[in-house]
């Protein structure tokens, strides 16, 4: 070796894989969807309606209260 602080990198051990627990763990499998299906936006389309219809039935009620 031509220096002392450099280290052999095809270098193994007896027990390596035993000290270091094993070979490293495989990359996460689960990648997101690219965006929502049709099915989804639909769904959240008709819940933005839900919205607006509570919100009129919740206005109702509070004039109710205090006009009634």
């Amino acid at each position: 070796m031509s220096d002392e602080g450099e280290t052999r990198r095809d270098e193994s051990f007896d027990g390596e894989e035993e000290l270091l627990g094993g070979p490293p763990p495989a990359p996460d499998p689960y990648t997101p969807e690219p965006g929502p299906g049709p099915g989804e936006a639909q769904a959240f389309n008709v819940m933005r309606l839900a919205w607006i219809a509570i919100a009129v039935v919740v206005i109702a009620i509070v004039l109710y209260a205090i006009f009634g």
